[in-house]
């Protein structure tokens, strides 16, 4: 996932669309990810889980998730699993005709496999267990080799829900991949409200063995930028005014309002340098030609100066409008004429809110400086 902030418009566009897709959305809070390579995503409670005998078409009763998770903005410690390949956080149902998402008899509910099963009160299809150690723990719902109704073959699939907010659709072996009608058809997706849903697919065999479907909060960044005029040659520091000789600084200001943590390394702000202005590529702090300073709450980011001519660092230059990011400045003078454009690339992960995520949010700001003509 890579987040391109343009200052020069103030505005930001996260590229999701290569990663991240969403399918009969309304105002969805989560984008997935996948079907891709199960890997090490099943977690194995065959053995160990609480098991749960449910009865054809039937719901379990309230079941601790063993940490507070937020779906949606709201808060829950406990959930309720249904025979039919569905996880209830409030009002259940024991439909076990699938529909499409939006149609669901009722919300809060998350559908890794919707439609008509039956474990047929063995206790030891339906398991559930909670993994881990604080910040980091998961909570698993496993159906393990639940048969269809009236029809041949097991189902085995796993719900988990990550601590950090995010959950995971596991699928080891299913009879029909999704597909199919009457009790061979399934729903695969969430609703968490009439105008929050999101639909994968209806009777589409769209959920491969051995494949995991993820799905995240989106990130939600905000983008300020600012112009200080710091001084002019007439009148130095007070009052100053953006005149020729002047010299301005510029101040962004990047925050993360959703819960949803941007990827490591994928936060790349770019800025064009404003029209009749040149850059100062000395130093304000130490040798570098810019300043990185952490909000509160942190931003979960860094960025580092090597040198002007690295490319390992956190800021690069361009001399053509951003066409290529190779050219380095000249360390003969203070300020570069020949810097049409400037790129950061902080390492580390931007991080999301605390959910529900409200004010102040993650942030960073990243000063530069310019001379006017």
């Amino acid at each position: 996932m890579r987040n391109l902030v343009n200052q020069h418009f103030l505005k930001f566009c996260i590229i999701l669309l290569c990663c991240f897709n969403s399918l009969n959305t309304l105002a969805a809070t989560y984008l997935f990810v996948g079907p891709s390579a199960i890997g090490t995503n099943w977690v194995d409670i065959s053995a160990t889980g609480t098991t749960v005998a449910l009865a054809d078409d039937s719901v379990s009763g309230a079941v601790p998730i063993g940490f507070t998770f937020n779906f949606g903005g709201t808060n829950y410690t406990q959930v309720f699993i249904g025979s039919n390949g569905w996880v209830f956080f409030g009002t259940t149902s024991t439909a076990f005709t699938n529909v499409g998402v939006a149609s669901s008899p009722v919300n809060n509910v998350m559908m890794p496999y919707w439609g008509d099963l039956n474990p047929a009160s063995t206790a030891t299809r339906v398991r559930y267990q909670t993994v881990g150690t604080a910040p980091n723990r998961q909570f698993v719902v496993s159906y393990l080799g639940v048969p269809t109704y009236n029809t041949t073959g097991a189902n085995t699939f796993q719900l988990v829900l990550f601590e950090n907010g995010r959950f995971q659709y596991n699928y080891q072996t299913t009879n029909t991949q999704g597909g199919g009608t009457g009790s061979e058809g399934f729903t695969v997706g969430y609703n968490f409200s009439a105008t929050d849903l999101v639909q994968f697919s209806l009777d589409t065999a769209s959920v491969p063995n051995n494949t995991s479907l993820t799905w995240y909060i989106s990130p939600s960044l905000v983008n300020l930028k600012a112009v200080t005029v710091l001084t002019d040659p007439i009148n130095n520091a007070t009052n100053p005014k953006y005149i020729p000789g002047a010299v301005a600084q510029y101040t962004i200001n990047i925050s993360n309002t959703s819960a949803g943590v941007v990827d490591s390394g994928s936060t790349v702000i770019t800025d064009p340098i404003p029209a009749n202005t040149e850059m100062f590529t000395g130093g304000l702090t130490a040798t570098a030609p810019f300043t990185f300073i952490d909000g509160a709450p942190v931003s979960g980011l860094a960025c580092t100066f090597v040198s002007l001519a690295s490319a390992t660092d956190c800021i690069d230059f361009s001399n053509n409008s951003g066409a290529t990011w190779t050219y380095t400045p000249s360390a003969a003078s203070d300020y570069d004429p020949l810097v049409t454009n400037i790129r950061f690339r902080p390492t580390g992960a931007l991080n999301g809110d605390t959910p529900p995520a409200t004010a102040p949010y993650p942030n960073f700001r990243l000063n530069f400086k310019v001379r006017i003509k």
